[in-house]
């Protein structure tokens, strides 16, 4: 009977921060043409989003804007300078020649390169104020922007303070090594 009691009240524990089935963009209109998936985080509420370039939002505790946390994935089109470019000229800019310090804000902390599914890409850290009618708030945010042929494919989790963003770093970086982009294995 311990055993049981002890597996119900640690269930909890080992479900959060856990990944489902996989989400499909494919055909999305807000995806742009671009196909991706990425797994279904567990435990968050997913909703089609009203700004134009989110393609799917997921979150959780929404009616508690002390806990509140969401994670968001964009689809923008990049202007057409940004356009043409290879994944081995991504690469070489984003890794070598200053890439990541001209995608992050100049606020922007833990700023890196990295790798999500082949392609170059950047992560980084900030904080925002954000305000909606006569509020204003701050949210704490780690983004990941990974250059996908003429689109920028972003990663965007955001919690109401600096300890709710790394409580769930983990999470944030399991979901992005879940991120496929199937049309380069064709």
């Amino acid at each position: 009977m311990k055993k049981l009691l002890l597996i119900l009240l640690l269930l909890p524990l080992i479900s959060f921060g856990q990944l489902g089935d996989y989400y499909n963009a494919e055909g999305h209109p807000k995806a742009k043409g671009l196909n991706f998936k990425i797994r279904k985080p567990i435990g968050f509420e997913q909703n089609e989003a009203d700004r134009p370039n989110i393609v799917q939002k997921w979150e959780k505790y929404k009616t508690d804007n002390d806990k509140y946390v969401s994670l968001m994935i964009l689809v923008k089109k990049f202007p057409s300078e940004m356009q043409g470019f290879s994944k081995d000229d991504w690469t070489q800019y984003l890794k070598n020649d200053g890439g990541v310090d001209d995608f992050a804000p100049e606020d922007a902390y833990n700023k890196k390169f990295i790798v999500v599914d082949n392609y170059p890409a950047v992560s980084y850290d900030c904080s925002v104020e954000i305000s909606r009618m006569n509020l204003t708030f701050k949210r704490y945010m780690s983004i990941i922007i990974v250059p996908v042929d003429d689109n920028g494919f972003q990663i965007m989790f955001q919690a109401p303070s600096k300890r709710i963003l790394e409580a769930n770093k983990s999470l944030f970086y399991r979901l992005a090594n879940s991120v496929v982009f199937p049309d380069q294995y064709r």
